[in-house]
């Protein structure tokens, strides 16, 4: 008997969702901002129910929605073996991230890039973009892209600055969307005609930030070096340097920048800023949280999110040329930008460079190891004519 298949495809994992659940909750307000329009019996216009009570196994979900037909035989494995296994090491990764478990972050760190990358693919919302990038010509053509393009965003991500924020002294959570992974670009409005309609501003362009709540009081914000050091109307849609889809960079995942409180103004900021890019639904735990705008004196969309910035005395630690050494004695160079050396001759000048460097620290550790053992000698001279006296 052929084993039966998942029909029901959770686009925002169940595991997600039951972050932003209050202590002991089971169940979120969920607003449908395009509620059903139909007629009833008489011909009046009715519209469908716009507050719901859900709970994480009974919405963010359509049917069928990465299955694939081969044959006339419907196949799920999409759901089941390929989100399946990145949702597990996703849990995971956002856990050992938020918990600042080291050596967790130590072996699953990638996994949080890779995590977001799918489920800012795997939404109704992501499917659409990414039709329209690929050109997909039926929804075996999609999800076949869908695999190919799925960590597209994963380099820029790596080389951000990445910051969570807390909200557990503002009286406020952070609430949820159909795309919890959202691209906010405050010169860049909603409507933007460079933009296509309903999607998002360009992850490359220098100004676009990374907005991703972890949980009902956990905020993480990713964004690009240079947009950090320097903000402007004309720099926010400039591509930053050596912007690329795909690469395997090297990336510090010590250097999260935590312990920033939010206000509860700040707060609805955020949460507007989700609502305004979800596509129809956002959740949260309370009615009230879903509708931020009653509460914030400007909705003006570049007026929205300025603290979300990181802080500048960070900025001014970020950056500078990495270079490591493999096992085999090869180097690999980077600078803050992902570029690596061009030319044979680049390489071998900054080969020379970390050979010196190298050998300059092995000077400095061997001192300091003979100078260390020169007290250790002294100390024990000392017990010793102590214990003769």
């Amino acid at each position: 008997m052929a084993a039966q298949q998942s029909y029901r495809h959770h686009y925002v994992p169940q595991w997600y969702q039951r972050r932003f659940l209050a202590p002991g909750g089971t169940a979120f307000k969920v607003l449908d901002m395009k509620p059903d329009v139909f007629r009833d019996k008489a011909g009046n216009v009715k519209y469908g129910r716009s507050i719901l009570d859900k709970g994480p196994n009974a919405w963010f979900f359509e049917s069928e929605l990465y299955t694939v037909r081969a044959f006339g035989m419907a196949n799920g494995d999409i759901e089941t073996m390929l989100f399946g296994a990145i949702d597990l090491a996703g849990k995971a990764a956002i856990d050992a991230l938020v918990n600042e478990d080291w050596d967790g972050m130590h072996k699953t760190y990638p996994d949080v890039f890779e995590y977001m990358d799918a489920q800012r693919l795997r939404t109704p919302k992501g499917l659409a973009f990414l039709a329209r990038i690929a050109r997909a010509r039926d929804q075996y053509e999609l999800m076949m892209q869908m695999q190919r393009l799925r960590r597209m965003h994963c380099t820029m991500w790596g080389e951000g600055i990445l910051e969570i924020f807390s909200s557990e002294n503002a009286g406020v959570d952070f609430i949820f969307s159909d795309h919890p992974v959202t691209f906010f670009n405050r010169f860049v409005f909603p409507q933007d005609r460079r933009v296509p309609a309903g999607q998002d501003a360009l992850h490359p362009w220098m100004g676009t930030q990374t907005v991703f709540p972890l949980s009902r009081d956990k905020l993480l914000v990713i964004t690009h070096l240079e947009w950090a050091r320097k903000q402007g109307e004309r720099r926010a849609v400039k591509k930053r340097t050596n912007a690329r889809l795909f690469d395997n960079p090297i990336v510090r995942y010590d250097d999260v920048r935590r312990g920033r409180q939010l206000s509860a103004k700040q707060v609805r900021e955020v949460n507007l800023i989700v609502k305004l890019r979800a596509q129809r639904y956002i959740a949260g735990n309370s009615e009230d949280d879903l509708y931020p705008e009653k509460h914030l004196k400007t909705t003006v969309w570049n007026k929205l999110g300025l603290f979300l910035m990181p802080d500048p005395v960070h900025v001014c630690m970020q950056g500078g040329s990495m270079f490591l050494k493999t096992n085999d004695g090869r180097y690999v160079f980077q600078d803050e930008f992902g570029r690596r050396p061009k030319s044979r001759e680049e390489y071998e000048a900054k080969v020379k460079e970390a050979e010196a460097m190298e050998a300059h620290f092995r000077r400095l550790i061997a001192r300091h190891d003979a100078e260390q053992a020169e007290r250790e000698s002294e100390r024990d001279s000392a017990r010793v004519s102590a214990r003769e006296a």
